[in-house]
């Protein structure tokens, strides 16, 4: 084998070591996404909205971070933690927004945990929450593994993050590149960093970081800085979380890689105006195919009403969703929401 096909043997290798990808970009070869002078996104079909298109709705939204929660009528169960403790094989969680807590083969994750009333650079302003919380904190059973993202404050919440490693001192946090020094610079060491096709093992399930469509930064001079990811985790069943994309080509390797997945977290918020969002978050009906293209069995809805952040109804969501899996034929059930706090087997 030549030099070039053993370089991308290597990178097209699902479970990519750290050594592995150092010798390929020893190598002169640049995996796509790395872009010079930042991480960038490489389906073909990706257009980002221009700042021109983007700065008035941004102004216009600019009220929002200061203003106090809408309401809306987002379904919920009362969940103290205590059947959680109980440790079931296969349980999922909606706790809100991109938060999920899943039990499997005797560990559970969380993904993407947010407690704030508001995300954002400053406390005193952000996104406001719509809905609590479905299962507080400090009812959480003991966690062993955290999924990270991407580092917007909807999915990286230093206050949450904060008391989940001091609750769980032996919790492994797994993120994508260049998103480890935030946690180092909060004093917690226990963290797994990994780009694209990258993964390893933990307590035996298999955790790989599996591609995106989205963006990242926490300020105005560090766009795109850190990299984005979903991620799918392995043992005698399968799990894919999709944090925050848009619709893209992605979805379809890695159904071809890992696939079928017995439960699929997707989101399914955050899409209006369509023309500014499709790019970076993807609505229901694309949700829907992404399911299909990951080919998985069983679908949770994600990443919506919890935060303000886009332009559609707080409660539509679910409702195109439901139109979305029934004009593609599917069972009832296949394609769902969860109520907050609501605990289901998988």
């Amino acid at each position: 084998m030549d030099r070039r096909s053993l370089l991308r043997k290597l990178v097209m290798t699902p479970l990519l070591s750290p050594a592995a990808l150092m010798l390929a970009q020893e190598g002169g070869v640049r995996p796509a996404h790395h872009g010079e002078n930042g991480f960038i996104n490489t389906d073909p079909g990706f257009a980002e909205a221009g700042f021109d298109e983007m700065a008035p709705w941004i102004a216009g939204k600019l009220t929002d971070v200061f203003s106090k929660a809408p309401k809306a009528d987002i379904p919920r169960e009362v969940n103290d933690g205590s059947a959680l403790r109980e440790q079931r094989p296969y349980t999922v969680t909606w706790i809100g927004h991109s938060t999920v807590l899943v039990q499997m083969e005797g560990r559970t994750i969380l993904t993407d945990p947010v407690w704030s009333t508001k995300v954002g650079p400053f406390k005193w302003a952000g996104s406001p929450r719509v809905s609590e919380p479905g299962l507080a904190i400090e009812n959480l059973p003991p966690v062993d593994i955290v999924l990270i993202s991407h580092n917007h404050y909807d999915h990286l919440d230093e206050a949450s993050i904060e008391e989940l490693a001091d609750r769980n001192p032996n919790a492994a946090f797994f993120v994508p590149l260049r998103v480890r020094d935030w946690f180092e610079d909060k004093g917690i060491r226990n963290v797994e960093e990994y780009d694209w096709w990258e993964g390893g093992s933990h307590k035996g399930l298999k955790i790989v970081c599996t591609p995106a469509q989205h963006f990242s930064g926490r300020w105005i001079n560090d766009r795109n800085q850190s990299l984005w990811c979903s991620w799918v985790v392995t043992g005698k069943k399968r799990l894919y979380f999709g944090g925050d994309s848009g619709y893209c080509s992605h979805f379809a390797n890695i159904g071809k890689r890992f696939g079928p997945f017995d439960l699929t977290l997707i989101p399914i918020g955050a899409y209006e105006p369509r023309k500014l969002m499709s790019p970076v978050h993807m609505n229901p009906a694309e949700a829907v195919q992404t399911h299909l293209d990951l080919r998985g069995r069983t679908m949770v809805g994600i990443h919506w009403g919890t935060f303000v952040l886009t332009d559609e109804p707080m409660e539509e969501p679910p409702k195109k969703l439901a139109e979305a899996a029934e004009a593609k034929g599917l069972n009832k059930g296949e394609c769902t929401v969860m109520k907050l706090g609501e605990t289901r087997e998988w």
